[in-house]
This record gives C-alpha cells, sequence and structure tokens, in this order.
C-alpha cells in the first residue's frame, strides 16, 4: 500500500512545478506538521542526498506497496547534510531513521544497515562505491539509478557531460549495484532525448520523470531476483567531475553555448569579461554585433552573447572565487 499524506502530497506538487531539477545536496523542505503510518510489505532503504534528483525518486519509492524503513546519505558531499534538509524532513514524517554515513563499508555504517533488516536498498545519486559486504545485507542487493544510457557516460556527471558533447539523445538506467561503480546488469531503461536549448536541469528534470515510470518494473524485478542484463562493458565510456568551466577552454561558440547549458543550474561556467570574473547562466550565438558591456565572447565560428550572468558561483559555495572553478586553460 502507498504511503500517503497532505505533506507528501504537497512536497510532491512543489518539486515538480519546478522548471529543473538540480544534483545540489542543499534542498530543505519545511517540517512536516504531522507524521505517517507506513503498510507495505517489502521493507526499502533509500540511499541519496536532499537534491531534488534524489527527492524525486525517494517521493516516487512511496507511492508503491514498500515500507521505507530507512535513509541513508553522505555527508562528506555538502556541509547542508548534517542540518535539517529534505532527507532528514522526510525522515522525521515517516519516523524512520536517517543514516549519515561517512563511509558505507565501515563496520558501523553496515551495523546500522542490517539493524533496519531491508529487503532491498534504492540508490539515486550517492558519491560512495559499495563494497561487498554492503551489498550483501540486503536481502535482495541494491538497485541504482543512474541518468544515462549505460555502459555510456559512466561517472559522477553523466547530464553534464551528454550536453557538453553535443549528444542528441541519452536515458536513464536502473541497475543492481555491484562493487564497481555504474557497472551492474540492468533492470529497466529508457532513453531520452536531448532538446537543442535543454539546460543540465531541464533535461535532469524529465530523466527522472522517465525514470520514476519505470521504477515499479525495476523494484519488481530486484525483489524478485531478477538477474537483469548484463552491461557491455567494451563500449563503456566515463567521464570525470566538472568544475566550473572556463568558456576560455571552448574551441568555437557553438561548444562554448553547449558548456554553458550543460551547467546550468548545478555548475555554471564561468568567463572573464572587462577584466572581471562573471558565471553565466544563458547565452546565444550570434554572428555579429556586441551585447551589454560588451559581453560578447568572440570565437572562429562567431561569437556568443552573454546574457544572463552573476558574479557569484551559484552552487552551494555561491562565491565569487568558487573553490570548484577550473583554471583558464585550453580545453583537454
Amino acid at each position: 500500500m502507498a504511503t500517503d499524506s497532505a505533506y507528501l502530497r504537497r512536497v510532491t506538487q512543489e518539486l515538480w512545478s519546478q522548471e529543473m531539477f538540480t544534483f545540489i545536496p542543499t534542498r530543505d523542505l519545511p517540517p512536516p506538521d504531522a507524521t505517517v503510518d507506513q503498510r507495505g510489505e517489502a521493507a526499502i532503504v533509500f540511499a541519496g542526498f536532499p537534491s531534488d534528483y534524489s527527492l524525486g525518486f525517494l517521493l516516487a519509492l512511496l507511492r508503491l506497496d514498500v515500507r521505507l524503513v530507512g535513509i541513508i546519505t553522505s555527508p562528506g558531499a555538502n556541509p547542508a547534510i548534517l542540518g535539517d534538509n529534505a532527507l532528514s524532513r522526510i525522515s522525521d514524517h515517516l519516523q524512520i531513521p536517517l543514516i549519515r554515513a561517512w563511509r558505507i563499508n565501515d563496520e558501523h555504517s553496515r551495523m546500522q544497515l542490517s539493524h533496519l533488516h531491508p529487503h532491498a536498498v534504492v540508490m539515486a545519486s550517492f558519491d560512495q562505491i559499495v563494497g561487498h559486504r554492503a551489498l550483501d545485507i540486503p536481502r535482495h542487493g541494491w538497485m541504482n539509478i543512474h541518468p544515462s544510457l549505460l555502459p555510456r557516460y559512466r561517472g559522477p556527471e553523466p547530464v553534464y557531460w551528454a550536453i557538453a558533447d553535443g549528444a542528441t539523445e541519452t536515458g536513464i538506467t536502473l541497475h543492481k549495484a555491484v562493487p564497481r561503480f555504474d557497472s551492474g546488469p540492468v533492470l529497466a531503461s529508457a532513453a531520452v532525448a536531448i532538446e537543442p536549448d535543454d539546460t543540465s536541469g531541464t533535461l535532469t528534470k524529465r530523466l527522472v520523470a522517465r525514470g520514476v515510470a519505470l521504477l515499479p518494473q525495476a523494484l519488481d524485478a530486484l525483489l524478485h531476483d531478477d538477474p537483469g542484463a548484463p552491461l557491455d562493458m567494451s563500449n563503456a565510456s566515463y567521464r570525470p567531475p566538472i568544475g566550473h568551466r572556463s568558456l576560455s577552454q571552448a574551441r568555437s561558440a557553438s561548444e562554448a553555448e553547449r558548456l554553458v547549458r550543460a551547467g546550468v543550474p548545478n555548475m555554471l561556467a564561468w568567463a572573464r569579461v572587462d577584466g572581471r570574473d562573471i558565471y553565466v547562466r544563458e547565452a546565444v550565438m550570434v554572428h555579429n554585433g556586441t551585447g551589454p558591456d560588451g559581453m560578447v565572447l568572440t570565437f572562429p565560428d562567431g561569437g556568443l552573447r552573454i546574457t544572463d550572468a552573476s558574479d557569484a558561483c551559484g552552487c552551494h559555495h555561491n562565491v565569487p572565487d568558487c573553490p570548484h572553478r577550473s583554471s583558464d586553460v585550453a580545453a583537454v
């Protein structure tokens, strides 16, 4: 039986009313004004962050015939995870433990997970590789939800790289977790087209929506020990983490425009204009002319007019000189 409450309905409506979803793990929610009971049969633990991406799948789990018995998060990713946030609000509402696991494979974290007696763990954005001993605790294992068509775009920033590379398609993959990241057999997957004006935020929202639609099928397969479809790792690709990338790294205006869209809203690209550094939220390609305050960057194939920018980085640091900012060097 699904877990339902006015609070969960309100939170879900507010989440999906947003134009875009972020991976920034700082999302908070209003404190719940009541608690709610759960009656689902399968005992499920959720692992993720207080981000839009994770929250979308956590709320979708609660609409299934399961009983959420705990939430796991990784506090090393952001200081906000140690305080009140979206995950702590949901755990309070459901009256279940929130495990802030600095190292999920340590004995203490494994004991905390074991005490929940889970049938399965569902993971949606988690920055630790789960080892054999932790993976073996749930009766039916762990499932990971990765925002690409695996084995393409393995790694922590698949949505960013798909847009930055100029790909026309990506997808969502729900797969069994194994000790090697983004490598387990697939339980369900779907392709999602990348639109010419997509940002990482708009694309992530559509990816979560497609993944939510696949979640009942994939979770049922996991709970029935479906072996899944093995990945052909000979076709695998991996892309590394990214920071605020300098637009001077781009080799063309079209590449620079993609870097801008890829960076919105999680990790904005930056540029030096008229002697000051700015973080770019929006830009368009132009063939001639100048922009306000001369904010046009010139490339061999034309110009990039910066139409919206900020002095602050816009990520969870939100400072001008962000530690995530890449150096002003040529692209690799």
